[in-house]
């Protein structure tokens, strides 16, 4: 009995096949296998498999269970595919409900061998039954199991060796390289991914100019890397899957700034995909608002910003300088933020990033601006500039006279507008005149925008306070303003106010900072002028927005569209701006469903398939819109293409050796084709496989049940390991094992003849503890199980490692049960033994000689090795007989060695030789195929 735990994998998949069956089992994990049956294991009731009957029931069953008896399945493939096999047999037979499998017996057949080649077991799937056998002895299911695990044990440790596997040590390189940035949209992010958890991004390989994809992990689960810095543990990773290589910051950085690690594996294909999967295993589509950190704790050169949430940036996004704007795009680019946040704000933030790069002033002029207030104050977050940001003005000033920015496609401003601004200004000029004669303390700043004219800090905390004076003053900082300079104050405002239907957006805002940051009036003081200015401010963004909407009328989806984006990024309430995007939905359904009928009335009928493909991208692109009346066209508009497509294909493909068309058959399966119109293509190239592999096959076995051992061995290793359609290589195979397996059974009952008859003239008679092959009656399904049950028990329990159509000569059983489980076996290549604590197989090749003990104290049989080594083997005769038993062992294994190279496997399958050994009598010569000493003809 074997106990194995699964893994997660399997959990997973046989939870849902519980789940899927129907059936009241609560499996706790763990698979039993006993002989034939294959048990999921419940609480009450547990899910059986029998190999024998096909069945698969739930029945109630106690299996005590030892916690240090299971075994784990872990990563052990070999395992875990011979479970999995199960789902495959088992649903094919129809017995599992809710699973159904398309392939054919044959083409699983085939499959099972391919899994199981490597343990050297050769399974028999057909609809009757599911065998497995090992060098041609039948074995259990649960001798599978056990082989499974015995394999992947043995396999080599040292990770060097192992091309295949995920444990390449790899270290990254650090590197300098600048990632431009490509505009994708929010479909094009969630349509184009390379699995494993990466996805698309706007970043440019450095390299190539390729699109790269991102893989993000969650906060608290970073994937640690080996760089030549140490270790890392990332925070995000992308990679460019044409160049095969990844990239990811340095701690502390952005991929922005160029700084980063850079793991290249060039044309390492089955290393690149390794370590793709690898680093998606763990990753997921989050947001992670940290950078990439050192291992051991080191602080990296450039600190990273604390937490601040995407909203609370948006919405300070005018105040912020052009640096911080543009680090704010690259921490969205780069998963920082919630993918949910960053679809609302991404617009906004590419709309004020291409408003400042269009700005009259250079970039190092706004960069210098944006670095001198870090000089005095440190370097400050975006989060800490917005808080700043009270009172402080942009650099262009109220009196700059530019027109506020209408939006790209819309009409511009016309000369009256532009001559009420002027007006405008001349009045603010004039009204801050008069507030500096009432006593006003506002100036304007270097940059010109108004601040309070003294402004104290203690811990970060404004201290001016005011109190109102009984006679109607205030106190400021312990100055009385008098009501003479409040009413003056209140005039001003009330001035501007009055005159506010000529100001633009930004002087709206420049006045309602002014009002935020006077000392003069209290805060109820202030709330009525606020209020109105912010209702102005509404009001004007509401009328450019609707004037934009009126102007999509009768023009296209894409304008429609943009308009659409703006209204949903601008800053205003919910019920203003719920009119607009009804309207805009309403312009862009109709305009969309308009230009879809458009385009497929218009599809030409002479597209290629990759400008089909691009055309049907284009009607998708269009969101909201039935396709479904269009659906005849566009599927004709398909067929037309692959047809086209298909027909060069064939026409262009080389076609000469069998390569060429299993290349040509790969690129049809793969090329995502109809699949009513792939099909014929496909089985004419198929056919002409089938064609090409039967003449390979035929000329390398004309006649196979003429052939010798030699000639058929050399022919059955050249199709096993030969290219060939596995239904022809199946069949192929199974009729030189039949030829293979008449020779060997011949030789075998020869030799059974020759040892009973030395055994009888030597005075040891008829034991029914010995057992002798019938290899004749087994070739031909003749044999009985009383001739057969111990024998092939005993090969499978101590024998199980013998080679390919290796037979066994005598199987002496010592078992008290009479079972086979222990005693000797004895081939023409090696003697095997079991005792009730030890097995062990030794080649007869090996063997120095065979002698008795009759002694009291060291009776028994011994083998004696060539290298000094001296073993006891079970026997089962008396002890007068024992002498001449050992004696008669000994001549019989001599003469086994005696056999010539020729005949054995290691030989036979080579195809060269610089030296010939004769088959017939051994003789070693070089050049010709007559042996010059018997004169055997068939040597060559």
């Amino acid at each position: 009995m074997i106990l194995l735990r699964a893994n997660t994998e399997l959990h997973q998949t046989f939870e849902r096949l519980i789940e899927a069956m129907k059936v009241p089992v609560k499996w706790n994990g763990i698979f039993v296998v006993i002989d034939n049956y294959m048990i999921l294991q419940g609480e009450v009731r547990s899910l059986f498999f029998h190999f024998d009957t096909r069945n698969v029931a739930t029945n109630i069953i106690d299996i005590p269970v030892k916690e240090d008896e299971i075994g784990e399945v872990g990563t052990n493939m070999r395992v875990q595919n011979a479970i999995n096999l199960i789902l495959y047999a088992f649903g094919k037979w129809g017995t599992i409900k809710g699973v159904r499998v398309d392939k054919s017996f044959e083409q699983l057949n085939t499959l099972f061998t391919d899994i199981m080649k490597e343990m050297q077991v050769e399974p028999e799937y057909t609809p009757s039954y599911l065998r497995f056998y090992r060098s041609g002895m039948r074995i259990t299911y649960e001798d599978v199991i056990q082989t499974a695990q015995e394999e992947e044990q043995a396999q080599p440790e040292d990770e060097e060796t192992n091309e295949g596997g995920l444990w390449h040590k790899v270290v990254w390189k650090r590197a300098q390289a600048e990632f431009a940035r490509a505009d994708i949209t929010v479909s094009e992010r969630r349509k184009s991914r390379i699995g494993n958890n990466f996805y698309l991004v706007g970043y440019l390989c450095p390299a190539c100019c390729g699109k790269l994809h991102m893989a993000v992990y969650p906060a608290g689960k970073e994937f640690k890397i080996e760089t030549e810095e140490g270790g890392v543990l990332l925070a995000r990773a992308a990679t460019c899957n044409a160049c095969r290589r990844f990239y990811t910051p340095r701690p502390g950085r952005l991929f922005s700034e160029g700084d980063i690690y850079t793991l290249d594996f060039a044309t390492d294909d089955a290393a690149y995909d390794d370590y793709l999967e690898l680093l998606g295993r763990n990753a997921d589509r989050v947001s992670n608002y940290h950078t990439n950190v050192y291992a051991d704790g080191r602080r990296p050169d450039m600190e990273e910003d604390g937490e601040e949430s995407l909203e609370d940036l948006c919405n300070a996004l005018p105040e912020l300088s052009d640096l911080e704007v543009k680090k704010l795009s690259a921490r969205m680019e780069e998963g920082f933020y919630p993918e949910e946040s960053v679809e609302k704000y991404e617009a906004k933030v590419h709309s004020r990033e291409r408003e400042r790069h269009d700005e009259g002033r250079s970039l190092p002029q706004r960069e210098q601006a944006a670095e001198e207030p870090d000089k005095q104050s440190g370097t400050r977050t975006p989060k800490e500039t917005a808080k700043q940001s009270a009172g402080r003005k942009e650099t262009d000033s109220v009196g700059s006279g530019r027109p506020a920015d209408r939006g790209r496609g819309m009409a511009a401003e016309t000369e009256t507008r532009r001559a009420d601004h002027r007006a405008a200004e001349a009045e603010m000029h004039g009204a801050d005149r008069r507030a500096a004669e009432a006593g006003s303390s506002l100036r304007p700043d270097a940059d010109g925008a108004g601040r309070p004219a003294a402004k104290e800090r203690t811990g970060g905390k404004d201290i001016h306070a005011a109190t109102q004076t009984p006679e109607g003053g205030m106190t400021v900082d312990g100055v009385i303003v008098t009501p003479e300079e409040r009413k003056g104050v209140q005039e001003h405002y009330e001035a501007r106010l009055a005159v506010m239907d000529r100001y633009s957006d930004r002087q709206l805002q420049e006045l309602k900072r002014q009002l935020e940051g006077e000392r003069k009036l209290t805060e109820d003081e202030k709330k009525p002028y606020i209020k109105k200015i912010q209702d102005r401010i509404y009001e004007g963004r509401v009328r450019e927005l609707q004037e934009k909407a009126d102007a999509c009328e009768g023009k296209n989806y894409t304008l429609t569209k943009r308009v659409l984006e703006e209204v949903e990024a601008a800053d205003l309430p919910e019920e203003q701006k719920h009119p607009l995007r009804e309207k805009l939905q309403q312009l862009k359904q109709s305009q969309a469903e308009r230009e879809v009928a458009a385009m497929v009335a218009k599809m030409p009928a002479n597209l290629d398939r990759k400008q089909y493909r691009l055309y049907v991208d284009r009607l998708h692109d269009y969101d909201g819109v039935d396709l479904t009346p269009y659906e005849q066209k566009i599927v004709a508009g398909r067929e037309a293409a692959e047809k086209q497509e298909l027909s060069n294909m064939i026409r262009r493909a080389r076609k000469v050796s069998r390569e060429d068309y299993v290349d040509l058959a790969e690129r049809l399966m793969e090329g995502d084709f109809l699949p009513g119109l792939v099909a014929p293509y496909l089985e004419k190239v198929n056919d002409r496989i089938r064609e090409l592999d039967a003449d390979a096959i035929a000329a390398i076995c004309p006649a196979p049940m003429q052939m010798n051992f030699e000639e058929g061995i050399e022919a059955y290793q050249k199709i096993k390991e030969g290219d060939f359609l596995p239904e022809l290589k199946t069949d192929a195979l199974k009729t030189l094992e039949k030829r293979l397996s008449k020779i060997k059974a011949d030789e075998c009952e020869l030799l059974v003849g020759k040892l009973k008859k030395e055994l009888e003239e030597n005075g040891v008679g008829e034991n029914p503890r010995h057992h002798f092959y019938p290899a004749r009656k087994v070739l031909l399904g003749q044999a009985t199980p009383e001739e057969t049950d111990v024998i092939e028990y005993a090969m499978a329990s101590y024998a199980a490692g013998r080679g390919l159509f290796e037979y066994p000569i005598l199987v002496v059983d010592v078992a008290r049960d009479a079972s086979g489980k222990e005693g000797m076996i004895l081939t023409p290549e090696n003697l095997y033994y079991s005792t009730a604590f030890t097995s062990y197989g030794i080649p007869v090749a090996s063997i120095a000689s065979v002698t008795a003990s009759t002694g009291l104290l060291n009776k028994g049989l011994y083998v004696h090795q060539k290298n000094g080594t001296k073993l006891k083997i079970p026997y089962a005769v008396g002890t007068k007989e024992l002498p001449d038993y050992a004696g008669e062992l000994d001549d019989f294994i001599h003469y086994l060695q005696e056999k010539p190279e020729s005949r054995k496997l290691t030989y036979l399958a080579s195809e060269k030789h610089d030296t010939i050994c004769c088959f017939r009598c051994g003789y070693q010569y070089k050049g010709g195929g007559v042996c010059p000493k018997c004169g055997y003809q068939n040597n060559g």
